[in-house]
């Protein structure tokens, strides 16, 4: 694969992440400006229409409450973790031993027509021999489902996270890096209409924002909506119902940072702003099959397009005498179309449970300027060996890799591999302890490099509702 056009700012040490004046030519991209105006508006809005829609449900469900189940949930989970690779490097394998406290609080609603959860969590972990290290983690969750009709199904949810550790995502994305602070919220409304006994249809609209405290990592702003059509099948194939879903996802990227150094008699000040977007739009069709009462079978397959654009503006100080050089522009379009496809295979009895999945889409990469084409292979287990003891099971294979000689995005080529093995054990109601350990690999076949750790955990969960 070639290398990016855009890959010198990856080449140099940062002494200064200030950000640039906001007022400087080099932010009023025409590519830039109007999108990301869209973006933000349309972020408020459906975060405000989920907030709207959560008051006026919860209310609304007050005066049904002898007809709801109500649960206070209180849990703290208290985990002791030996970690080989803290960081995930390749080189510099720091180990430590990390404990971790985290409480957490839940409120669930159960009712006829509407069942309502909000979930906060803190993680306080603490390195024993790297305590420089030491931070907290925090996330939150609220949803809502509601049947205001009997044709109607509604529903919203919002999850907001705040989190550094640099081993985050690789047991779900695949990815690795390094431990900048992220602040994330994303939120999404659905609403579904049944036509006919057999025939159904709704539209799902999601939005997200990440943000970085490190200037030279991309923050993210996306939106997406999916027109979803559903229609039973079983005129043909029995516990049968086929669906076709088109979506439409657009992503804006952006980082700005500056770049100190010297030429000569000169002190150089370089500012970078890396700005760029990507349109996708994609279509499935598929089917989901209960083949047996304990055999569920989806598949979903499709293609898609995108068009993603960007531009990179350098400017140069010179001091003294306070020159300036005249602003240099750099910009670049792609198209791209390609496969995307999810199959999902699930078994459960009254002893065992396991599911196997297979997917292929195009993915934003957290904190790059960068989409990936990712395939995912997951497979779990969980087998019930005693009244109270049970063991899980888990493989998962994760490769992101951008498209070939796309001079929009970041060189991308990673796989990752991980192996998980756990046992529970249910000591009583209110208590459960838990021994897991992972085995993990990740490939950069862009740089020829391979990192591996070795994580083993011990958990002790208690957890008790106060309604119950």
């Amino acid at each position: 694969m070639s290398a990016s056009p855009f890959s010198l700012i990856h080449e140099h040490d940062f002494d200064n992440h200030n950000r640039s004046d906001p007022q400087n030519p080099l932010n009023k991209s025409f590519l830039w400006t109007n999108k990301s105006k869209t973006v933000e508006n349309l972020s408020r809005l459906s975060i405000r229409i989920s907030l709207l829609f959560f008051t006026v449900m919860v209310l609304s469900g007050v005066h049904g409450a002898r007809a709801a189940d109500y649960q206070l949930l209180t849990s703290v989970e208290l985990m002791h973790e030996y970690n080989d690779n803290i960081f995930f490097d390749s080189e510099d394998l720091l180990s430590d031993n990390i404990t971790t406290v985290a409480p957490k609080l839940s409120v669930v609603r159960h009712g006829e027509r509407m069942t309502f959860h909000a979930d906060g969590k803190l993680e306080f972990y603490r390195y024993q021999e790297y305590d420089a290290f030491d931070d907290t983690d925090q996330w939150y969750h609220a949803g809502i489902d509601a049947t205001p009709t009997e044709r109607w199904q509604v529903g919203a949810k919002v999850h907001i996270s705040d989190d550094s550790r640099a081993d985050r995502d690789i047991e779900t994305t695949g990815m690795v890096f390094g431990t900048d602070r992220r602040r994330r919220i994303h939120a999404g409304t659905s609403a579904f209409y049944t036509f006919s006994e057999m025939l159904s249809g709704g539209l799902v609209l999601n939005v997200n924002r990440e943000n970085f405290d490190d200037p030279e990592t991309s923050d993210r702003k996306d939106y997406g909506a999916t027109l979803a059509v559903t229609r039973r099948l079983d005129a043909w194939l029995t516990r049968t119902t086929g669906r076709l879903n088109l979506s439409y996802s657009h992503y804006a990227f952006e980082r700005e940072f500056q770049q100190s150094g010297t030429s000569a008699f000169f002190d150089v000040t370089t500012v970078v702003v890396d700005q760029s977007e990507v349109d996708n739009v994609s279509f499935t069709v598929g089917t989901e099959t209960a083949l047996k009462e304990t055999v569920d079978l989806t598949a979903n397959l499709g293609g898609r397009y995108a068009r993603s654009q960007r531009e990179l503006f350098q400017t140069r100080t010179y001091s003294p005498p306070w020159i300036s050089d005249a602003p240099h522009n750099i910009g670049f379009t792609s198209d791209s179309c390609g496969f995307v496809g999810d199959v999902t295979f699930g078994y459960r009895d009254e002893r065992y449970r396991c599911s196997l999945l297979l997917s292929h889409d195009l993915q934003p990469v957290s904190g790059n300027n960068a989409m990936a084409n990712r395939t995912t292979i997951r497979l779990g287990g969980n087998m019930r060996l005693l009244e109270k003891l049970s063991g899980n099971l888990a493989v998962r294979w994760y490769w992101n890799v951008s498209d070939e000689d796309d001079p929009t995005q970041d060189d991308i080529d990673t796989q990752s591999w991980s192996a998980h093995g756990g046992l529970r054990w249910t000591l009583n109601d209110n208590l459960d302890l838990a021994a897991d350990y992972v085995y993990s690999i990740n490939h950069d076949r862009e740089s020829g490099t391979n990192k591996y750790r070795n994580k083993a955990v011990i958990r002790l969960d208690a957890h008790h509702d106060w309604l119950e």
